[in-house]
């Protein structure tokens, strides 16, 4: 026996204009027909049939996804925060706690590019184990990186702790090895930070690259080899160019490119995830996190290059992705993750209903791009119904109040929202000792009781 979605207003994802749908037919975890338009409206359902859901005025569309979450960083304030506090296990189940909020958010689907230890893979496969609820994950495990790129954070003496995000690959045989390593882990895709914002290599502010071309395509070839796709940081314009020789599969940020370089993007057709959500929330609300005014004044200048430079890539035809950084403190899970679909019409002249295609069937790019992002036949039965038109106003699908309906699978989301987690002060940065923290929470809370 079917399942029916009927009525409302149907987006569904590929670019097609709204339309009125008489009904959404599931059938086990997949959409199994799409019936809209005027000339259906009076079309009778199949005898048999269940309805669902009945969504008369409001909006059904495919659920979202964002190209670019981060589950393991735990709304961290800086790098220490991200890389060095919190056990293993506990950033994993913290980990899973964070997913089913970016669930309830109507995000059906996250692609994590990176993260400490193996925990997007624990969290994937414990949803997939129908453990806990949560959005259909592909993940990545630590970045490859270089003494010149992101994730290598602190002093040489220091070195990238175990606990971090980057793998140190300063040589071929290493790169290799730690490809090998995280595919045998059970990764879906191996990250590459091609690019890093280094103080001493580029004291006017940017970025530079991290990888020679030669080596990227080693990675790259291993990676292919082995069955697994590849995506890279890359804000540096260079860095861009090299991925693209090198074959990379889709693009992070590439917010420093020149015209030429955009368009070198564009021929190719490698996507792109820009991530705006990210610097404009630290733009508009970095002092709520503690982020001083001067990177605030940094961030804002650098999204004045970085809104002409991604206008012009939109322009030009450079396939995009929504993807918000979600994972730190001004982008924390199940709040921002629809910002981006925004910001895309803000900023870079998308329309609204391009700009839903963004976050829903192009961000599909980087987890199933054959099996969600749009409501198809075929498609897996991820759908969210939201109050309200947001082709008129985009930004209300950043409005949890206005979600009415959630299926992943064509199984319901439970909206409830989840009580807020403590945040224990060995998660935090340690600006005085470990024990007068712990001593300041525990007692600190019991004299509040």
């Amino acid at each position: 026996m079917s399942d029916f979605i009927v009525n409302g207003t149907l987006i569904d994802g590929t670019g097609a204009a709204p339309a009125p749908l008489r009904w959404i037919e599931i059938a086990g975890e997949r959409i199994v027909g799409v019936v809209s338009g005027e000339e259906n409206l009076g079309r009778p359902l199949p005898e048999g049939g269940r309805v669902l859901f009945d969504a008369t005025d409001l909006t059904v569309m495919p659920g979202i996804v964002d190209a670019h979450c981060h589950i393991s960083y735990g709304v961290a304030r800086g790098m220490e925060e991200q890389d060095l506090y919190a056990s293993a296990e506990y950033r994993a189940i913290r980990a899973m706690w964070h997913a089913g909020q970016v669930l309830r958010a109507g995000v059906t689907s996250i692609c994590d590019p990176g993260g400490s230890w193996n925990v997007a893979i624990a969290v994937r496969d414990a949803i997939k184990a129908g453990m806990f609820q949560g959005p259909r994950v592909a993940a990545a495990a630590r970045y490859l990186t270089t003494h010149t790129g992101l994730a290598d954070y602190y002093p040489t003496w220091v070195g990238a702790p175990k606990s971090g995000v980057g793998a140190i690959t300063n040589d071929v045989q290493a790169m290799l090895t730690e490809v090998r390593a995280q595919a045998k882990n059970g990764v879906d895709l191996v990250k590459i930070a091609a690019s890093g914002e280094s103080s001493i290599l580029s004291p006017g502010g940017g970025s530079v690259p991290a990888f020679r071309r030669e080596e990227l395509a080693v990675i790259v070839d291993e990676a292919h080899r082995l069955g697994k796709r590849v995506t890279a940081h890359a804000r540096n314009g260079q860095a861009i160019v090299d991925c693209i020789d090198a074959g990379v599969d889709w693009l992070q940020h590439g917010d420093f490119m020149d015209k030429e370089q955009v368009r070198r993007l564009a021929d190719s057709g490698i996507p792109l995830c820009p991530t705006m959500t990210l610097n404009m929330n630290m733009a508009d609300w970095g002092h709520i996190a503690g982020c001083s005014q001067a990177r605030i004044d940094r961030v804002r200048r650098d999204m004045e290059k970085s809104i002409e430079t991604l206008s012009y890539a939109h322009r030009q035809g450079v396939r995009m992705m929504c993807g918000t950084d979600s994972g730190f403190a001004v982008t924390p899970y199940g709040e921002w993750h629809a910002r981006e679909m925004e910001l895309f019409v803000t900023l870079l002249g998308m329309s609204p209903l391009q700009a839903i295609s963004c976050g829903t069937k192009e961000a599909a790019f980087a987890v199933d791009p054959q099996g969600i992002g749009s409501l198809e036949n075929g498609r897996w039965a991820d759908v969210l119904v939201v109050d309200g038109d947001p082709v008129a106003d985009i930004s209300l699908l950043q409005d949890k109040s206005r979600l009415r309906a959630l299926y992943k699978g064509g199984v319901a989301v439970d909206l409830t929202p989840q009580a807020e987690a403590t945040r224990w002060p060995w998660e935090k940065s340690l600006e005085i000792s470990h024990g007068e923290l712990r001593y300041d929470a525990v007692h600190g809370k019991k004299a509040a009781e």
